[in-house]
């Protein structure tokens, strides 16, 4: 992982003081004022370097907790039973509906014309649907992610795949002939516990998960997209159990999984567990049928509907939305800016994977923001591997459970 050098601390130190002035805060410099931040995963470190900036113009602390990702929900539920949460909070995509429904998030419309970095246009497109709930702006992009194809490029030159397959038909090819080599080797890897699969195979067939604020799982492309998935299981082409990210960096190592569809995060893993792989794999664009239109996902960050520090969380948010941070926060974390320009710049260093991301993320859809969101994924990823690893049959299943998810979202 890269660390910050002295001479970036300088840069966001003069980055947080084009801040001065901007809203309507509470308090200047030098008031005791602290903003406290929740933020996802294990960034707390990370967080509190980059803040030191900006508290050295401010004088506003801040004050950082970690919550790891799969207690994240619970807590934030927690804190909109009690009331007592944090002033700023790091919220993923596919939670932003079911907060905002429960009113935990500040509605900051009509706040955020006063914070130019916090400008909707200034974000990848995709990103910035992200920000309104219900018409109501809730949140502002942070951290981006969307998914690509991760590939060995050595081993595929060495079963005489020339290139990265570019549609579902040289996936398929690409992952039989890689699965011929036998010897336990497969083809690809896909992991049936990834709720973002079969919705980027929906949109690559055309189709689309949702009509307004309802929900649609009963087309000829969502069918399409599940029957796609469940060939390569159907062909021995991918391990027949779910394939965390441990599983699938190891098999990346050892070629047998030579291929997968993930996000960048991945791209840690394999620089930290597997760096004897550097130069022999690369990652690629979504293979596509009718697009190849990939996910946004990602986190955003909102303000807890109880907190009395909104002016200076505002402030604090606009100094993270600058494009100099974004770039830091990226060096020292590897998470991507959801700053459009922020992830250019960081394009324009020659990095081929960074390339392929940007190109990506213009061409993504957000999770669908529904507070059902986060009870029809599971159902979604249960009748998945179903028809995946069970072999039920893909025309009783997925009206099945395009029914349930029709009945959960009404409620």
């Amino acid at each position: 992982m890269r660390r910050r050098s002295v001479a970036v601390l300088a840069g966001l130190a003069v980055a947080a003081s084009a801040l001065t002035g901007c809203g309507g805060g509470d308090g200047g410099a030098g008031d005791a004022q602290t903003i406290e931040i929740w933020t996802m995963g294990d960034k707390a470190k990370q967080m509190t370097e980059i803040s030191a900036a900006f508290t050295a113009d401010t004088g506003i602390e801040i004050k950082v907790q970690s919550i790891p990702w799969k207690n994240a929900r619970d807590k934030m539920s927690a804190a909109i039973a009690s009331g007592n949460g944090p002033d700023v909070v790091q919220v993923g995509h596919s939670f932003l509906a079911e907060f905002a429904d429960a009113g935990a998030l500040l509605d900051l419309s009509g706040k955020l014309s006063a914070y130019p970095e916090l400008d909707g246009a200034k974000f990848f497109p995709a990103s910035a649907e992200t920000m309104k709930v219900g018409g109501a702006a809730v949140s502002v992009p942070w951290i981006a992610d969307t998914r690509v194809l991760f590939y060995r490029t050595d081993v595929l030159q060495q079963a005489g795949v020339a290139k990265a397959p570019a549609t579902w038909d040289e996936l398929t090819a690409a992952a039989t002939t890689l699965a011929a080599r036998g010897g336990g080797n497969f083809g690809v890897g896909i992991n049936t516990d990834d709720q973002f699969l079969p919705l980027i195979l929906t949109w690559s067939a055309g189709g689309d998960v949702v009509t307004g604020d309802q929900v649609t799982f009963d087309t000829e492309q969502f069918k399409s997209a599940v029957a796609y998935e469940q060939s390569f299981f159907a062909a021995g082409l991918t391990p027949k159990k779910a394939q965390p990210d441990a599983d699938m960096v190891q098999g990346f190592k050892t070629g047998k999984i030579p291929m997968f569809i993930s996000g960048p995060y991945m791209a840690t893993l394999l620089n930290n567990q597997a760096p004897e792989l550097a130069g022999k794999w690369a990652v690629a664009a979504i293979p596509a049928k009718s697009s190849a239109t990939s996910v946004m996902a990602g986190s955003n960050l909102a303000i807890f509907s109880k907190s009395k520090m909104v002016d200076q969380s505002l402030k604090f948010m606009s100094y993270l939305a600058q494009k100099q941070t974004q770039e830091s926060w990226f060096k020292a974390t590897n998470d991507l800016p959801a700053r459009q320009d922020a992830l250019q710049g960081l394009v324009s260093g020659g990095d081929a994977n960074l390339a392929v991301y940007y190109e990506q993320m213009r061409n993504a859809k957000i999770v669908p923001q529904l507070k059902a969101w986060g009870a029809i994924a599971p159902e979604m990823v249960r009748a998945l591997q179903k028809v995946c690893v069970s072999g039920a049959s893909v025309d009783t299943t997925v009206p099945a459970f395009a029914a349930k998810a029709r009945e959960l979202s009404a409620k």
